[in-house]
């Protein structure tokens, strides 16, 4: 309602609006018409507005590094999950900053990172432990194994096993 001067219906109080300098939705505020500027946690619809935490772009970087790692392990690239699980686990740590808790990404992030690393290492003594005890386990796959080294090395599977046994001082194959 217009309560100027030129108004043709009169105005109260003979044209003079007390509230015309105190609108907050009028020109004169110096927020363009938002009485709450920044300070709303609410967006126009009434919905609340989820908040940035400081470490957030950190936390992004583990979760992200941590899927990373386990994608790694499964195409089993065995460096891989070692270095990015290491650094997504930092990142994780990193991300709290002076907050008591870390944020949900974080410790998404930190569960891939440990969860690959711990598969990780879980696989590398498996396969030293499957390497060492092949030729009890499978006396057949040995042949095979002893056939493709001497295609590939031109030494057999016994002879490589030998001489690792020599330098670390084991005794020799039965």
């Amino acid at each position: 309602m217009d309560y100027g001067s030129n108004n043709p219906q009169g105005t109260p109080g003979g044209g003079y609006n007390p509230y015309n300098n105190n609108n907050p939705y009028n020109g004169n505020n110096p927020y363009g018409g938002n009485p709450y500027h920044n300070n709303n946690p609410y967006n126009p619809y009434g919905m609340p507005v989820p908040m940035k935490t400081k470490g957030d772009k950190m936390a992004t970087a583990a979760l992200i590094l941590g899927i990373i790692t386990l994608a790694s392990l499964l195409l089993l690239r065995l460096s891989m999950p070692f270095l990015l699980g290491g650094v997504g686990i930092i990142l994780a740590i990193l991300s709290k900053g002076g907050a008591r808790k870390m944020i949900g990404k974080a410790k998404a992030g930190m569960i891939c990172c440990i969860t690959g690393l711990v598969l990780d290492v879980a696989f590398c003594v498996f396969a030293v432990w499957l390497v060492f005890s092949l030729p009890r386990l499978s006396p057949e796959l040995t042949d095979e194994v002893n056939k493709i080294c001497e295609e590939q090395y031109g030494v057999s599977y016994e002879d490589m096993m030998e001489e690792i046994y020599d330098m670390w001082n084991f005794d020799e194959i039965e």
